[in-house]
């Protein structure tokens, strides 16, 4: 069972890899906020982060952090699943389509700034007052 689990992980994790890769999702949310020369850095704490992740998830540890530590986190968890929301919507092509269609191009970067921080409030409200 544990051969299973482990060979279940290894395909999930490759699938999550190879879509962020196809759709150049990490080097196009480097160039929306203007910080191409750190891919590799964002590339390589994916995948640690996501490594620790499942580890701790699967040996159920446990850290207690205090509600400080859990707000900067949330804060920052938020924060990348909205600037990973924009740059996804915005290589599948929704947002041109939605920004045409209203006719609000002057507020572009508005509509970036609402759906990052849209998660971000979403992952915050989570940790906060779910999670605890």
């Amino acid at each position: 069972m544990g051969f299973i689990g482990f060979s279940e992980g290894a395909m999930v994790g490759t699938a999550l890899i190879a879509f962020l890769t196809i759709l150049d999702i990490v080097p196009r949310l480097a160039q929306l906020t203007n910080t191409e020369k750190y891919v590799k850095i964002y590339e390589i704490t994916i995948g640690i982060t996501v490594t620790v992740i499942s580890l701790g998830s699967v040996l159920d540890l446990y850290i207690d952090m205090g509600k400080i530590m859990v707000i900067c986190i949330g804060f920052l968890m938020g924060t990348f699943i909205g600037l990973l929301a924009s740059a996804l919507t915005e290589v599948t092509n929704v947002i041109p389509v939605i920004i045409n269609r209203f006719q609000i191009h002057e507020y572009i970067k508005l509509v970036f700034f609402s759906l990052a921080g849209g998660k971000m409030v979403g992952s915050l409200i989570y940790w906060i007052l779910i999670n605890n």
